[in-house]
């Protein structure tokens, strides 16, 4: 009777950690950092990985490395939830060079500063009351809000652009502008349906005092409501503000938008109090869709756009209905805030 060996499995001790490093050779990372995660115990084994391949070899210095886990307890928490706490705190995150990197505008000891902070403070700590985080808008997004509300207050049925580059933050700063005017029924339209995800995380971290309704299919795993979801929610509640988000596609599907589909009725018997356009320039000049947005009764409307070149040379808006914040306009601010 042979004797079958009992295999025993051995278990990897992990050493949760967060790290920060630069590449000093690059100079359009001049300013940013990697702020990135590791269980293992030589942060550097990581690093190298991810500086040192076959396709280059980079040279990188080390700012920091240091253990993940909350002050006074033994939870851990990992590189996104640092993360956001960072954009929380007016830094801006750097999508353009790569995954994890967020810019400090000379100030490279500040990344270990708000570590220490928010190991002391927790994650949880930074959400108000309604389970929402706080946040700080950035010198140019409170400077965009604030513009647009003046345009809104002394023209009815205002149209105002933002003429913003990527990265800008126009989804927090639109909600903002949206609690600011006390909008209680607010309509997002984007030419870009796959972006929705983009304005429900928003709109999970930040944003009280709302519903969000949505049936686009990008969001069909989310916790959003159907109108009827919302009629039925608001019987139990005083909270019936709402956000109501829809790609381009489905309003001009709508009849009563122009299209040949009985659906989205509601839509066009309610006046707005505010308009979201996400990335007009990209499809707005065509006939079928400047009808749809005429058929949308509301006050105001925002115009969301990287590059609304068509809108600009037809002189759709007059110079005090557009802010502008370009890459430029960024650098300049750069240069002030060293």
């Amino acid at each position: 009777m042979s004797q079958k060996t009992q295999s025993i499995k051995s278990y990897q001790i992990v050493y949760p950690q967060i790290y920060s490093y630069i590449l000093p050779s690059l100079s359009e990372n001049e300013g940013s950092q990697k702020i990135g995660y590791t269980e293992r115990k030589n942060v550097d084994d990581r690093i190298i990985e991810q500086t040192q391949t076959a396709a280059f070899r980079l040279k990188y210095n080390k700012l920091w490395n240091a253990p993940a886990f909350f002050e006074g307890n033994e939870e851990s928490f990992n590189d996104k939830a640092f993360h956001k706490f960072l954009e929380k705190s007016g830094i801006e995150k750097r999508d353009d060079l790569g995954t994890e990197w967020f810019y400090f505008n000379g100030y490279p000891e500040k990344s270990k500063v708000l570590f220490d902070k928010f190991r002391k403070e927790r994650f949880a700590a930074l959400q108000n009351e309604k389970g929402k985080i706080d946040y700080t808008l950035r010198f140019e997004q409170e400077e965009a809000v604030t513009k647009a509300i003046d345009y809104f207050q002394k023209n009815e049925n205002g149209e105002f652009l933002w003429n913003a580059k990527p990265r800008f933050g126009k989804t927090l700063a639109s909600y903002d502008l949206a609690k600011r005017l006390g909008a209680q029924k607010v309509l997002i339209v984007t030419n870009r349906p796959a972006i929705a995800n983009s304005w429900f995380d928003d709109f999970e971290l930040f944003v009280d005092g709302y519903h969000f309704i949505s049936e686009t299919s990008s969001l069909s795993n989310r916790a959003t409501l159907t109108r009827q979801d919302y009629l039925e929610k608001i019987k139990l509640t005083d909270q019936k503000a709402f956000i109501t988000f829809l790609s381009l596609q489905d309003l001009k599907g709508s009849k009563f938008f122009g299209g040949n589909f009985d659906k989205l009725r509601w839509v066009a018997d309610l006046e707005w109090d505010l308009l979201v356009i996400d990335e007009a320039h990209e499809g707005i000049d065509t006939t079928r869709t400047d009808a749809a947005f005429d058929a949308v009764k509301r006050k105001n409307t925002l115009h969301l756009s990287g590059t609304p070149f068509k809108a600009l040379a037809n002189e759709k808006f007059p110079k005090e209905a557009i802010y502008n914040w370009t890459y430029l306009d960024e650098q300049r601010m750069k240069q002030i805030e060293l």
